[in-house]
């Protein structure tokens, strides 16, 4: 990939990042293959972005704000239970098709799967603790989780209040549980997405997958 000399030197340090990340994960990418993709010195790299994983929240967080207010603002179009559902996961389906990989490392890489780590509610925030009593998780781990636990909260967060408000209309079962009910469907969506299976064929079109993804949720919770 050639990246364009003529863009602003912060501009292709990002478009730098996106491809060797997307190439080799975050925890086998370096700062040298991304500075020498950029063709920019080291020293501009941390002028702009700090280090490795400031320089990778930035690249996401940047992609996840414009995916946020989509997901809004198509929600907002419609009026139905069921339309709400089909124009938020349309959207869902194009952006997580479009940056899988990016995702899968936060998924994978950021969330501390790999440091035994798990997030969990504390009151209206969340807190990140440890599976195990004999691991302990540092103070740096645990805001790096929970910065990048915060970008998919606030992405299944707009799926959760669809399904909350459809509970107080009655529209689901009496026995449904709206979180429960959220991360269910949102990262059974994001986990057939990363595997590539028949759930979301590669032909398929954004609306298409959003109509059968809908249909399979209904059919389970609807009255």
């Amino acid at each position: 990939m050639a990246i364009d000399a003529s863009l602003p030197k912060d501009i292709r340090i990002l478009q730098a990042a996106e491809e060797v990340f997307s190439q080799h994960g975050y925890e086998k990418a370096t700062l040298d293959e991304i500075i020498a993709l950029a063709d920019v010195g080291k020293g501009t790299v941390y002028k702009y972005f700090g280090n490795k994983e400031h320089l990778f929240y930035k690249l996401v967080a940047d992609k996840n704000a414009p995916f946020l207010e989509k997901l809004l603002q198509a929600v907002n179009s419609v009026d139905s239970f069921e339309d709400k559902l089909k124009k938020y996961f349309e959207v869902m389906v194009h952006f997580y098709v479009a940056n899988s990989t990016l995702w899968q490392i936060i998924c994978f890489e950021m969330l501390g799967g790999n440091n035994s780590c798990m997030v969990k509610p504390d009151g209206d925030d969340f807190k990140v603790i440890s599976r195990y009593n004999s691991v302990q998780v540092s103070e740096e781990t645990s805001e790096r989780i929970l910065r990048y636990h915060k970008i998919l909260h606030d992405e299944y967060n707009i799926l959760a209040k669809i399904i909350e408000q459809a509970m107080k209309d009655k529209l689901l079962k009496e026995d449904t549980v709206p979180e429960i009910s959220t991360k269910f469907v949102f990262f059974g969506v994001v986990m057939s997405i990363f595997n590539q299976s028949d759930d979301i064929a590669a032909d398929m079109t954004d609306e298409e997958a959003a109509r059968i993804i809908t249909d399979h949720f209904l059919r389970g919770n609807a009255r």
